[in-house]
């Protein structure tokens, strides 16, 4: 088909649908389409829905109807609508979560909603933080009210028994996310009015928002269709896209939506409260909103939040399975395709934090003593050591401790081990486990009994071998208080030789682990110089003087 042919159709396509959204009362074509049923006449018909019964007589005149009382099966008959009976419709809260609160018309004061409560013409409603309410309008047309937004129900008609629904809503503040019915017959309406833009529908699903502090609307699209009102402009909004509105402005030329972030991988079930869930950056995201909700149709909301980064942290919910959506936002506020997914969440009753002793610490010479904080919500705890960090080969398993330490008498030494505490409620149930840590148990290293054996020339000191990997200290002082040291050595074998010394000197030895802890110094050992034979030969000298006299 040639371009210029295709364009002008899309035109006229786009041109009949914007004047099929925005008919009004006014419009052309504004009359209902009846079709007969057996045993329909004109008066009878009158009665029920015509504000006059008189009415028949213009009806057959119109219709060309031939005999009032037999009319044939399945004729349609053009009734005006200004002819049909109308009334007050009104819509229901179906759920809420948090504080909602309604004002009726008569300016009566706040009062917290109810389901089931009624909404009528020209009452209030205000949804406060991590609050939401999902009302249903005569039509079967739902809108699920977010946080922190204001709405007046502006006009609800209903056209008798017709099916028709003039429906419109006042966005002053906040986020709303509508799913509207599809309309039946030219007098049916469902529109949200912001004060920067207005967006009629014909049966579809899309978000509207309102920032009083910008005077812009956003709206996004996701079925259907929505024709986009704004400083005497229309747009035509298809699914998949979005416009930006800003008082007294025309609409944004349609902003293709962004795609629905890649969420990262994350344990199930999360068992640490404040958890992150990460996703893939989205090219052209300014920000990102991430809401949870109870099930996956979203009807209310438990807790919806902004992150500028790809990454956010849950809030402190109950124990349950979620549902998540998450969008990506861009520069203009118009929000992309959701991603929903489900996360469980397991980390009630909370688990105590470890705090002795430190992780990867060495205790040596006595038995452990663990400890961990008090939980404010257990009653008591259970203690787990084990051998792996896997916790596949449990030595030791306490499953219901009052306090909150215990001393590990039962680890031997030379092994590294691993502890977990989780808490117990109540009501008996077990909570995740918490931090982790690991300790390795090790013997205080022997005190060295040097043997010391010596000759005219060397001293020799030695003494039994310790763990593997110990070493040891060798220290030379002139005093045996060891104040004044001479050397102080490190080796790897347990002995050691020295030349005789000049003078009298003091030796001692301990034995080093190999994370550089000390054990007792052993005796002391005393290290004397060598026989001084000088005497003689000065005696014998004497000797020969004396003689020679």
């Amino acid at each position: 088909m040639d371009t210029t042919i295709l364009n002008f159709y899309k035109k006229s396509a786009s041109v009949v649908l914007l004047t099929l959204l925005f008919n009004t009362p006014s419009a052309i074509a504004q009359e209902w389409i009846y079709s007969v049923v057996q045993g329909d006449t004109l008066s009878e018909f009158s009665e029920k829905h015509l504000y006059k019964t008189s009415y028949w007589k213009q009806l057959q005149k119109i219709n060309n109807i031939a005999d009032p009382k037999r009319i044939p099966e399945n004729t349609k008959l053009r009734i005006p609508i200004d002819w049909i009976k109308s009334q007050p419709a009104s819509a229901q809260v179906i759920k809420f979560e948090g504080d909602v609160v309604t004002q009726s018309k008569e300016g009566t004061d706040s009062q917290q909603v109810s389901v089931g409560q009624q909404l009528n013409l020209g009452d209030h409603l205000e949804t406060y933080s991590q609050s939401s309410a999902l009302i249903r309008f005569a039509d079967g047309s739902e809108i699920l009210v977010l946080q922190n937004s204001k709405i007046d129900f502006n006009h609800m008609t209903k056209y008798g028994e017709t099916g028709m629904v003039d429906s419109r809503v006042r966005l002053i503040s906040g986020d709303i996310e509508s799913h509207a019915a599809t309309q039946k017959g030219s007098a049916s309406r469902f529109e949200i009015h912001t004060p920067a833009a207005i967006s009629a529908v014909r049966g579809t699903r899309f978000r509207t928002s309102y920032t009083a502090a910008d005077t812009s609307s956003t709206i996004e699209v996701l079925e259907g269709g929505v024709a986009v009102k704004g400083a005497k402009t229309t747009r035509l909004v298809r699914a998949g896209y979005g416009t930006h509105v800003v008082k007294n402005k025309a609409p944004l030329k349609p902003k293709k939506l962004l795609p629905a972030p890649q969420l990262l991988a994350y344990p199930q079930p999360i068992e640490t409260i404040g958890s992150q869930i990460r996703w893939e950056a989205i090219e052209g995201a300014q920000r990102y909103r991430f809401i949870i909700a109870e099930s996956n149709e979203f009807s209310t909301v438990l807790w919806d939040s902004d992150s500028e980064r790809n990454a956010i942290s849950l809030p402190d919910l109950s124990d349950d399975t979620y549902f998540l959506q998450l969008r990506a936002v861009d520069k203009y506020g118009i929000e992309g395709i959701e991603r929903v997914q489900t996360f469980t969440l397991n980390a009630h009753p909370q688990p105590p934090f470890p705090m002795a002793p430190n992780n990867k610490a060495t205790i040596r010479g006595k038995a452990p003593v663990l400890e961990w904080t008090q939980s404010s919500e257990a009653v008591s705890y259970r203690l787990q050591i084990a051998s792996d960090q896997q916790f596949s080969n449990i030595l030791l398993d306490r499953p219901s401790l009052t306090s909150n330490q215990f001393t590990a008498s039962e680890l031997l030494p030379t092994n590294t081990y691993y502890w977990r505490v989780a808490s117990l409620a109540g009501d008996g149930e077990l909570g995740p486990y918490g931090t982790q840590r690991s300790l390795t148990v090790k013997p205080i290293p022997a005190t060295p009994e040097p043997a010391l054996v010596q000759n005219e020339r060397e001293i020799k000191l030695s003494w039994t071998l310790g763990l593997p990997d110990e070493s040891y200290q060798i220290q030379i002082s002139k005093d045996p208080s060891f104040k004044s040291i001479i050397t102080d050595t490190r080796l790897t074998k347990p002995e050691i030789t020295l030349e005789r010394p000049e003078g009298y000197r003091y030796v001692r030895v301990r034995s080093l682990a190999e994370d550089g802890f000390a054990g007792a110094w052993g005796v002391t050992q005393e290290l004397t110089p060598p026989p001084n034979e000088n005497w003689i030969y000065v005696f014998g000298s004497f000797v020969a003087t004396i003689l020679l006299l």
